[in-house]
């Protein structure tokens, strides 16, 4: 059972959009890269061991483990998830 994310315009909250996690990525394509390009930047800055002792994290599924949260604070975009 697939539940839907609710996108809301943050200029007018009237806009509303109901889609998949299949229809957000394909409309969202280029914001979801910049999000998640950020997201891995902010978490490797975090990191100060040495690059040969440094964990190999999957950073794009940790981005989708969260996903309201980083998108609605990574990306720069008018849109955000509601729900």
């Amino acid at each position: 059972m697939s539940r839907n994310i609710i996108i809301k315009n943050r200029t007018n909250n009237e806009e509303r959009l109901e889609l998949t996690l299949e229809e957000f990525k394909a409309k969202f394509q280029m914001e979801l890269r910049q999000a998640i390009n950020t997201y891995k930047a902010q978490e490797e800055s975090k990191n100060f061991l040495p690059p040969f002792v440094k964990p190999t994290p999957d950073y794009e599924r940790d981005f989708y483990f969260d996903l309201r949260w980083n998108f609605n604070n990574y990306a720069q975009t008018p849109y955000y998830i509601a729900q």
